[in-house]
């Protein structure tokens, strides 16, 4: 990835005044490409403790420079398989039986083939379904065999509490993590 940057979209300019549009938005002109500075480990609290990593990128980042990202500077084991699992973010009941059958079923493929889960990354609707499901199975399994590996893409404004994961870092008792971490090449 040597020379490699990773970009993020930022809004510029004013194209609203109070509730009247003043111009059309145009993505040349209202969009500002500057290197990403939302990137580095988070952590997920709660029982199953555990800490991931997160990278905000512009929605014309190269599939193969994220790709490099994970497999080289993530040391993600390249997928055997990709199962992406999407749907509306309005939650919705399942009976507890199809959730049951669901949520095994997912994990079993993941486990068994090696895959990639990839959801919208957030908790609703379906994608709610596979969060838990990966929760589930964090908090059940002890070792590191059979790991799984899960990736959310959520646009930016619908990540909850974004301000802390550019260039910060955040006190969680007495652990110190650091948003930032390293830039890689």
């Amino acid at each position: 990835m040597t020379g490699s940057i990773m970009t993020v979209s930022t809004l510029t300019g004013s194209i609203m005044t109070g509730s009247i549009l003043t111009e059309t938005w145009d993505r040349h002109r209202h969009v500002h490409e500057v290197p990403t500075d939302a990137y580095g480990d988070i952590w997920f609290g709660g029982l199953g403790q555990k800490i991931g990593k997160y990278v905000r990128v512009s929605s014309d980042t190269s599939p193969d420079l994220l790709y490099q990202l994970l497999t080289e500077q993530w040391k993600l084991p390249p997928p055997n398989l990709l199962i992406s699992v999407t749907g509306g973010a309005k939650n919705f009941y399942m009976k507890p039986h199809l959730t049951a059958l669901f949520r095994r079923g997912l994990i079993k493929v993941a486990q068994t083939t090696g895959a990639w889960i990839i959801t919208g990354g957030t908790h609703a609707g379906v994608m709610k379904h596979v969060g838990q499901a990966v929760r589930e199975y964090v908090l059940s399994s002890g070792s590191m065999e059979g790991q799984i590996v899960a990736i959310g893409v959520a646009t930016w404004g619908a990540i909850h509490n974004r301000r802390p994961l550019v260039h910060l870092e955040v006190r969680t008792g007495e652990r110190v993590i650091l948003f930032k971490t390293r830039m890689w090449p």
